[in-house]
């Protein structure tokens, strides 16, 4: 099976340390390939660097449909491409934090996030909300650092994440943590071994659900919510976007 990891921002490093993670993960037989898009932010910390990756990360996308059995969209946000790959294709499409959180459920009764910017927080709350799983969520929690900060300094960062995590545990009651952000990848089994409960990589969570839905033979139901769009006309975009549709009943 082939699975392709998007990761929408253009930081190369964050998408060699997905590939990383999905090498070391991955069952035997299944090829994991972590892309980035060719233009957009470095960084996704707000809605509008949501938005402005949206564009190259679908474009990656409808690129490789016919190419991969899955996608994953690396990137620990509610992000719109999740549902907009899911409307035109019937292979199964999951995002990190969904995928993180789903499964935090089921390893303890009440999970945290904990995140980079102070941003992100309400971000977060949000796709909890959209999740379903406020009930279940304990707490967000930023470490106050931007994104790109993950890059510079591995102890200090992975210090401050450990801070962050025990708050989260010892003030909250948090019983899992989840890492909030594609770049923390890799830091989980550390944390596990500190804090003595589950710590769980959105992009390890990812990629073995959707090892287990392509091996199950499930696809995105296309009944309602992600139906194929209906075909219409569009103007200064690139035709890559209208070969999605579907094809209209009679000439333009």
């Amino acid at each position: 099976m082939r699975i392709l990891l998007i990761n929408p921002n253009t930081s190369e490093e964050f998408t060699k340390r997905v590939q990383e993670i999905a090498d070391r993960y991955a069952f035997p037989g299944t090829t994991p390939v972590a892309v980035n898009p060719r233009s957009g932010p470095k960084s996704i910390e707000s809605v509008y660097e949501e938005l402005l990756s949206s564009v190259g990360t679908l474009e990656i996308g409808i690129e490789e449909l016919d190419n991969y059995d899955a996608f994953v969209i690396a990137c620990y946000s509610d992000h719109p491409t999740i549902y907009a790959l899911r409307e035109i294709t019937d292979k199964p499409v999951i995002g990190i934090a969904e995928a993180s959180m789903y499964a935090a459920c089921m390893l303890g009764y009440k999970f945290s996030i904990v995140t980079t910017n102070e941003e992100w927080e309400p971000l977060l709350w949000d796709a909890v909300r959209h999740y379903g799983l406020t009930e279940r969520c304990a707490s967000v929690r930023s470490t106050h650092m931007p994104v790109l900060a993950l890059e510079e300094n591995p102890k200090d960062t992975y210090d401050l994440i450990a801070k962050t995590a025990k708050l989260a545990v010892e003030e909250d009651g948090a019983e899992v943590i989840c890492l909030g952000c594609a770049g923390m990848a890799g830091l989980d089994k550390h944390l596990e071994k500190e804090l003595n409960i589950p710590v769980m990589d959105g992009v390890v969570c990812a990629l073995k659900l959707l090892e287990g839905f392509i091996s199950y033979g499930v696809k995105t139901s296309k009944l309602r919510a992600y139906a194929q769009p209906e075909y219409k006309p569009m103007l200064g975009l690139p035709k890559i976007f209208q070969s999605v549709y579907r094809k209209p009943n009679t000439e333009e």
